[in-house]
């Protein structure tokens, strides 16, 4: 839990000195504070469910046995658009093991901590099917370290694929479910499956500049005349 405050605290300190040296004017930027400031950004804030009962494709909606989450906010995650329907994340996801929850078929009898933190490719599938304007599929792929306390060996590496949705409601704000199939990359640990829900932002121009504004609403369905 302290390593998950204090990632956050790191994303927030960045994002805020690049906005402060974003409005500094007339000064020489980085390369790295150019691609800030011109890279649109879309930060996602939510809660996630683990599945790691040890049959990562049956008894998928076992919730009582096999889901692990809590009833608050616990994962965030940052895209960085890139072009083409290409874009870059990073999560950072936190949650407990219950007591009676069942861990790679044995059932548990204390609370455990989870975390992860990832990097996927994500690629929008609207590229292929034509531009929903409000709906946005994708597929995503990446790496990223897992840490389980009920694991004997705690630590692993992932290889993630997987896919998710957002639903644009205003201009630049929505909601996005996400799921996918982590696969551990060192022995005596288990794959897991991994879901999300929650709530997209978007800033059109950058972390250095103003959000696009939520005035213009999406309409899902047209009006058959």
């Amino acid at each position: 839990m302290k390593f998950f405050r204090t990632s956050l605290l790191c994303l927030f300190l960045l994002s805020f000195t690049t906005t402060v040296n974003a409005q500094g004017g007339g000064k020489k930027t980085s390369p790295i504070q150019r691609f800030f400031k011109k890279t649109p950004f879309t930060f996602n804030l939510g809660g996630h469910v683990v599945d790691d009962d040890g049959k990562p494709f049956s008894q998928l909606f076992n919730v009582a046995n096999s889901w692990n989450f809590l009833p608050y906010p616990t994962r965030l995650a940052v895209d960085g658009y890139f072009q083409k329907g290409w874009s870059f994340q990073m999560e950072f996801a936190y949650t407990q093991y219950k007591t009676s929850k069942e861990i790679n078929d044995v059932k548990i009898g204390s609370n455990y901590t989870f975390f992860s933190v990832d990097g996927h490719v994500k690629y929008d599938l609207n590229e292929l099917i034509g531009d929903t304007h409000w709906f946005d599929p994708y597929v995503a792929g990446g790496y990223g370290y897992t840490m389980r306390t009920v694991a004997k060996n705690p630590n692993t590496g992932t290889a993630n694929l997987g896919l998710g949705f957002n639903i644009w409601v205003y201009q630049n704000l929505g909601f996005n479910a996400h799921t996918m199939a982590k696969f551990a990359m060192q022995q005596g640990t288990s794959n897991y499956l991994h879901h999300s829900v929650g709530i997209v932002y978007r800033f059109e121009y950058g972390m250095g500049n103003r959000p696009g504004k939520l005035g213009r609403r999406y309409t899902f369905l047209k009006t058959i005349k």
